[in-house]
């Protein structure tokens, strides 16, 4: 059996699945846009790459530049399909990352196909005010339009499946029957507590930034705290995170802060000053109020780095407003890592309620009295629940596609 996924961003949510299904004896073909995929190889997968012939006009209204993208992603998948169609390939079922347009004219070429749509995200003006700086009416009718193509996806796909209740809960009541809830799910062969017999008092922390390859250390016998993110941005709380750490380590003079991401935005708005850097206008806001040395920012970290600065961490925060749930928490949550997390509906029914220290963002005093309380507190182990895991996930998209094929 010939099967497609298809995501801009190789291989994302379908890392795992892809395999699976390749291991079980069909020819999978994984088709994406980035040039450097074939660098991440899954065993049994077949890498395509589909390209855009053009961009968005910025002559477009710009409250449909987000819809001429998406239809520009649909032909870019569509020419790529068509060539593989041509080669013999008729895949049984395609697995599409919904909300670009990726999706939009599968139907169109193979309307035999089973057609599965992987939904992420419905834009709603309670959760969009998050992303911009200002979210005026113009902004605001914008927003409402970048849900085209995303209701177009919807309508088109056979089936449709989105990772969690809170993000099902954004879309219309009206399609809220055709969400099917299927977490990615979390590698807990990995991701999990670390072994007691390796578990050692505050030991010496050694990590690699991936891409330059500088080192950073946490000496023996230093307290850490930490915090991780693909983006330095107000979207998942890193100002409030920086704005904590002069009281944190004025009060502990061998506090370390390790801060593990990019300097860049990779959801909600620029920093008004210093280039758009939320990192370099925090560090402005705050100069000669922290001790700069114990201070490691190590940019992006392999898994292994990851997973052990989550084990060596006295206490990592997961902060974000009310958007998509960032792999993080779940992994950190996994790794049995002690938590601080802000409570939202979007953090909420993750974690073991009472193996987690619930913060709030909203007011930066009370924020650094709970840190400075949760670091003090003895050693607090995050719980992650069943739901989330990798393997019952994973039986749950096998059950999908079987009635899927079964039902076509």
């Amino acid at each position: 059996m010939d099967c497609l996924f298809i995501h801009g961003n190789y291989p994302a949510q379908f890392r795992h699945l892809a395999p699976l299904i390749a291991g079980a004896g069909h020819r999978v073909v994984f088709l994406t846009e980035r040039s450097d995929a074939k660098d991440d190889a899954l065993p049994g997968v077949e890498i395509r790459n589909y390209k855009l012939h053009r961009c968005a006009s910025e002559h477009t209204h710009h409250y449909l530049q987000s819809s001429e993208d998406a239809v520009l992603q649909g032909q870019a998948v569509l020419r790529e399909l068509n060539a593989l169609v041509e080669e013999g390939f008729q895949p049984r079922f395609v697995v599409t990352h919904a909300g670009n347009g990726l999706g939009l004219f599968i139907k169109d070429l193979l309307p035999q196909t089973v057609h599965i749509g992987y939904f992420e995200w419905y834009f709603q003006p309670e959760t969009t005010q998050y992303l911009t700086a200002d979210f005026n009416l113009d902004v605001r009718l914008r927003t409402g339009l970048r849900n085209l193509p995303i209701l177009q996806e919807l309508e088109c796909c056979d089936v449709a499946v989105v990772p969690t209740a809170w993000q099902k809960a954004q879309f219309p009541k009206a399609y809220q029957h055709k969400l099917q809830v299927i977490f990615d799910g979390i590698d807990r062969q990995f991701f999990q507590p670390q072994p007691a017999t390796l578990r050692k008092e505050r030991a010496e922390l050694r990590l690699r930034n991936r891409e330059t390859g500088e080192s950073f250390v946490v000496p023996k016998g230093a307290g850490m705290i930490s915090y991780a993110t693909r983006g330095m941005e107000t979207l998942r709380g890193f100002p409030e995170f920086m704005r904590a750490l002069p009281s944190l380590m004025s009060g502990d003079k061998e506090l370390h802060a390790v801060i593990a991401g990019a300097d860049r935005r990779s959801y909600s708005h620029e920093a008004p000053s210093h280039n758009g850097s939320w990192k370099q206008r925090l560090l402005s806001e705050l100069e000669g109020q922290l001790s700069l040395d114990r201070v490691l920012f190590t940019g992006l970290l392999d898994y292994n780095d990851y997973r052990a600065l989550l084990w060596r961490s006295d206490l990592h925060c997961y902060f974000t407003r009310p958007y998509v749930t960032s792999w993080s928490l779940f992994e950190a949550t996994a790794c049995g890592a002690k938590l601080a997390v802000n409570r939202s509906a979007a953090t909420s029914g993750i974690a073991d309620d009472d193996s987690v220290t619930w913060v709030t963002l909203d007011d930066q005093a009370s924020l650094n009295r709970e840190l400075r309380k949760a670091l003090e507190v003895p050693d607090r182990r995050s719980v992650l629940l069943q739901d989330f895991d990798l393997d019952t996930n994973l039986k749950l998209w096998e059950k999908l596609l079987n009635q899927a094929l079964q039902s076509s």
